[in-house]
């Protein structure tokens, strides 16, 4: 059986408060979210992540825990709310793309339009309308999908405490 890879991150914590969200004590400091995911960048999206805690002060197996629980609920969350603005934007993509097409439409094929100058603006807003959504699709949707994979690894990565 081939083993998985994996990307450990080495994390270090000298007191509680490193690690807790200063507004909530069951949320995960924002700043200790944001140095997981930048330590990620990079990594091959196939390795496991592993986060090596070492604790500096004396901690029980409840709020290692809950550490631990803290640490998947966020990612989890962040997940979750990635999906929501996804759906969103490919909602906006789509109908952007619908809007050139039409616009396009109206400039070839609208006899009430005279001015060949209107004709023109609508004809380029209509192509700049189907580049935007083309753009965002062939380009962005990479880096979505990875960033969304990234979060999935997080929500469900492995934390050892040393």
């Amino acid at each position: 059986m081939k083993k998985q890879k994996e990307t450990v991150i080495e994390i270090s914590f000298d007191e509680k408060d490193d690690y807790i969200n200063q507004f909530n004590q069951q949320k995960l400091s924002s700043d200790l979210s944001n140095y997981i995911l930048e330590e990620c960048r990079g990594k091959s999206l196939s390795n496991r992540i592993t986060l090596n805690m070492k604790i500096k002060f004396k901690i029980t197996e409840k709020e290692k825990e809950e550490l631990v629980r803290m640490i998947h609920e966020n990612y989890k969350t962040d997940l979750e709310e990635y999906i929501i603005i996804l759906k969103h934007s490919s909602l906006k993509k789509f109908i952007v793309f619908l809007i050139g097409i039409t616009l396009i439409y109206l400039a070839y094929f609208n006899s009430i339009i005279s001015s060949e100058v209107i004709k023109e603006i609508i004809l380029i807003i209509g192509w700049v309308a189907i580049w935007e959504a083309a753009y965002t699709w062939f380009f962005e949707s990479s880096r979505n999908k990875i960033r969304k994979k990234r979060l999935k690894q997080l929500a469900k990565c492995r934390v050892n405490f040393i």
